[in-house]
C-alpha cells in the first residue's frame, strides 16, 4: 500500500521549436503520409537552446504554483530520465538547486519510457517512509540529440519535452494499485550505447557517439501485450470502481489502436496526443495528462488509469482518482 496521496498540481513545458513531418522529408527519405499512417505522428517539438534541465525546471514551476505549495515545503523530488544533462548531479538535484530547496530527498529514475510511473511510485513511497508531507515528480527528456537522423526508421519516432506533478499528503489515497515490472531485454530490443571511454589500463578505445537502436517490430509486440496486461490487471483491482479514463504511454497511436480493437474498448476512453509531440519517452505520460486536463477530456472526479512501457523492459501502471477542477468545471 502507498500512502494516501493526492495530485495537486500538475505542469509541462516544451521546445519552442517545432518540427513537422514535411520538414524532415527534407532530411531522410519519408513523408507526412508514411509517417502518420505508421505511427500517427504529425509533428514534435525539438530543444535548440533548452536543456533536460531548464525544461524539468519549468514544468515544475507550473505544477507548484498550481498546488500552492512552497518550494521549501516540498521534502523529496523523484525525476525520471535517460538524457539527462549530466551523469552527475542528479536532474533531481538539479531541479532542487533551481528551486532553491534547502533540504529534501532528491534521486533520478531510469526506466526507459516507463519512468514517470516508475518515479510515481517511489515518490510516494518515500513520501511514507520519510515521513514527508509534499513531493514532486518531474519526467524530462531530450530524445532528439539520441536520433541518428539517416535513419527514416527511427527519427522520426521521438520528441522532446518535460512534464511534472506534485503530491501531497491526503487523507484518502488517490493513488491507487501500483504495478512495476521488467523483463529482460535478452534481444536489445532498445538500446542507447552511452560513448566509450577508456583508462591508461584498457588500452586504446574509440570513441563513439550511439544514437537509438530499437527493433520496431519486436517492441510492438511486446508494448501492446504490456498494455493489455496492465490493463487488466489494473481493472481487477478496481473492482467495483471501474477504470473510466486510460492515458498509456504516447509511443505509437497503432499501438494503442491494437489494444483497443482487442480488448473491445472505446476510442474516447484513451487520450491521445502522440499527433503533436512523438514520442517523448518517461516524459509522454505527464505531458499527456497535462493536456488532458487543459483540454478538460480530464475532469475532477474521474478514474484514470496511466501505463508505461519500454526499454529494459519496463512496464507498469497505476489507478488515480483525479482531483484538480479544469477551467471548464470553474465556470
Amino acid at each position: 500500500m502507498l500512502a494516501p496521496v493526492s495530485i495537486t498540481g500538475i505542469g509541462k513545458c516544451v521546445p519552442e521549436k517545432v518540427v513537422t513531418n514535411d520538414e524532415l522529408a527534407a532530411l531522410v527519405e519519408t513523408s507526412d503520409e508514411w509517417i502518420s499512417k505508421r505511427t500517427g505522428i504529425r509533428a514534435r517539438h525539438v530543444a535548440v537552446e533548452e536543456t533536460a534541465t531548464s525544461l524539468a525546471v519549468s514544468a515544475v514551476k507550473d505544477a507548484l504554483a498550481m498546488s500552492g505549495e512552497k518550494p521549501d515545503s516540498v521534502g523529496v523530488i523523484v525525476a525520471c530520465t535517460i538524457t539527462g544533462d549530466e551523469l552527475t548531479p542528479s536532474l533531481a538535484g538539479q531541479v532542487q538547486k533551481a528551486l532553491g530547496i534547502p533540504l529534501c530527498a532528491a534521486l533520478d529514475v531510469s526506466a526507459g519510457c516507463t519512468g514517470f510511473v516508475y518515479a510515481l511510485v517511489t515518490a510516494a513511497s518515500l513520501m511514507d517512509t520519510l515521513q514527508k508531507d509534499v513531493a514532486i515528480v518531474v519526467a524530462s527528456e531530450i530524445m532528439t540529440k539520441y536520433c541518428d537522423w539517416t535513419d527514416r526508421a527511427t527519427c522520426v519516432l521521438f520528441g522532446d519535452g518535460a512534464g511534472a506533478v506534485v503530491l501531497r499528503r491526503s487523507e484518502a489515497a488517490r493513488l491507487l494499485h501500483p504495478i512495476l515490472s521488467a523483463t529482460p531485454d535478452t534481444d536489445d530490443v532498445i538500446v542507447v550505447k552511452k560513448e566509450a571511454r577508456s583508462t591508461p589500463f584498457t588500452g586504446e578505445v574509440v570513441s563513439s557517439r550511439e544514437s537509438i537502436r530499437m527493433k520496431g517490430a519486436d517492441v510492438f509486440t511486446y508494448a501492446v501485450g504490456v498494455l493489455e496486461e496492465t490493463l487488466k490487471e489494473l481493472s481487477v483491482r478496481c473492482g467495483e470502481q471501474p477504470i473510466q479514463k486510460i492515458v498509456p504511454h504516447q509511443a505509437n497511436e497503432k499501438i494503442i489502436d491494437f489494444v483497443i480493437r482487442s480488448m473491445k474498448l472505446g476510442r474516447e476512453q484513451f487520450f491521445v496526443d502522440i499527433a503533436n509531440y512523438a514520442n517523448t519517452s518517461s516524459a509522454s505520460i505527464p505531458i499527456a495528462l497535462c493536456d488532458a486536463w487543459e483540454s478538460g477530456w480530464l475532469s475532477a472526479g474521474d478514474r484514470v488509469a496511466i501505463i508505461g512501457f519500454g526499454s529494459g523492459l519496463t512496464s507498469g501502471g497505476a489507478v488515480i482518482d483525479w482531483t484538480i477542477q479544469n477551467e471548464k468545471e470553474n465556470k
